[in-house]
């Protein structure tokens, strides 16, 4: 970002400095000029500064070519000054100063001292090379031309530092945000997620001590005790299985459980969990679009069956009668991402019929419950990510992202199946 502010400051200033250099050759001077030929490089100045500003570094389309790219800008820019002053005085032309802002601005475009006493460099054997070609200096001139060359160098090294010392501060602020932002959202993820699991635990909890008390308290027939003790015994495995959900989360953020990894098609495990669907969709009804060339990946199978199985759950709670589906899997980048899009088309504006938010509106983070949060810290356990987005026109999505260095190091040799059972795949 530094970098591109700098080449637009660059691009700015060129072009408000060129007329008024154009004008100050017809001021009145002591030696001869060739105004052909200095209109003529000044304008060989505007129309590569032109051709360099409109190369596309904004879209990160070149941003890797950054410094190759600035490099021959910079050795063409100085060039063009340089000969510009040869045809209009040598050491006394007013192009001099243009050289200098030019040099210093050019070496603040590199981040290493080393670029910038290249460029200082080049530009200092220009410029001298030049004044001895166009007459060479008297005992006299000697001075001003060695202030001239040290002027040159000290003021590109100057703004260089600088430069890296902006962009130091950038990138120290930069990460001072996005610790925050983290910072921020792992507080929210805290409370969300104390808040779901004191809500999953309060139930079989209540029961627990409503059906206990209820014994101790009453003297009930052999069948209602023994109905009583079979809630409460329902209850408590409820319960173990949500203490050893949040041993696991705590030993999955801990990096103490260790994943069973093999190589897995996603296809599959998205087949073997579409049942959960059944009591609310019609898996027939249900759109596919899977890329026929989707790769598997090396993953905890049955993890990763638990995170679709919690997925299509959070589906059902979230969604309502006459709601449509549509899952796709496809390698993006270096990602392998797999979405499902969820509609109700009861209320497009995503609400459900009490007026409740079927999904979180946008910005928003999601309402986790404690399935929810654990297929997320699986995901994350497989360095990918799982997000809940809503989207317009009553649209919501899940997006679950897995790094493409997984699957690309673990790619199966047989092509994943069609998901037949899943519907057509959609134009």
């Amino acid at each position: 970002m530094y970098r591109q502010n700098t080449m637009r400051m660059l691009g700015g200033l060129v072009w408000v400095i060129i007329p008024l250099i154009a004008l100050m050759l017809f001021l009145p001077h002591q030696v001869e000029i060739n105004y052909d030929m200095s209109i003529l490089m000044l304008f060989g100045i505007l129309l590569i500064n032109f051709a360099t500003m409109i190369l596309p570094f904004r879209d990160g389309l070149l941003d890797k070519y950054f410094n190759p790219i600035m490099t021959a800008y910079s050795i063409i820019l100085v060039g063009l000054i340089c000969a510009g002053i040869y045809y209009t005085g040598g050491m006394r032309s007013p192009l001099f100063s243009f050289l200098l802002l030019m040099t210093a601005f050019c070496s603040g475009l590199f981040s290493s001292l080393y670029s910038a006493i290249i460029i200082a460099g080049i530009s200092a054997t220009a410029y001298l090379g030049v004044v001895l070609a166009f007459s060479p200096p008297g005992f006299k001139d000697i001075q001003l031309l060695s202030t001239q060359l040290f002027f040159l160098v000290m003021a590109a090294l100057f703004i260089n530092r600088l430069g890296s010392e902006s962009r130091q501060r950038a990138q120290e602020k930069a990460k001072a945000m996005e610790e925050l932002r983290v910072l921020s959202e792992m507080d929210r993820a805290t409370s969300s997620f104390v808040s779901a699991v004191s809500f999953e635990m309060r139930a079989p909890l209540t029961s627990i001590l409503g059906f206990s008390d209820l014994l101790v308290k009453n003297a009930l027939e052999p069948e209602e005790e023994h109905q009583y003790v079979e809630v409460i015994s329902h209850e408590a495995e409820n319960l173990s299985r949500l203490v050893e959900d949040l041993l696991d989360i705590s030993r999955l953020e801990s990096g103490k459980m260790k994943l069973s990894k093999e190589i897995t098609r996603l296809d599959k495990l998205m087949q073997i969990s579409i049942p959960i669907l059944e009591p609310l969709y019609d898996p027939a009804q249900i759109l596919a679009s899977i890329s026929p060339d989707l790769p598997g990946v090396m993953v905890d199978a049955k993890r990763m069956k638990r995170v679709f199985d919690a997925v299509f759950a959070y589906l059902i709670r979230k969604s309502g009668p006459g709601s449509e589906i549509r899952a796709s899997a496809k390698a993006e980048g270096e990602e392998v991402v797999l979405t499902f899009n969820i509609r109700n088309r009861e209320d497009a504006s995503g609400k459900a019929k009490d007026g409740s938010r079927i999904f979180p509106a946008l910005g928003t983070p999601p309402d986790e419950d404690l399935e929810l949060a654990m297929a997320r810290r699986i995901i994350l356990a497989h360095q990918g990510s799982l997000n809940v987005i809503q989207a317009s026109g009553g649209w919501s999505a899940i997006v679950i992202r897995l790094p493409e260095l997984i699957a690309r190091d673990f790619i199966a040799v047989a092509q994943p199946p069609s998901l037949g059972t899943l519907g057509e795949t959609p134009a």
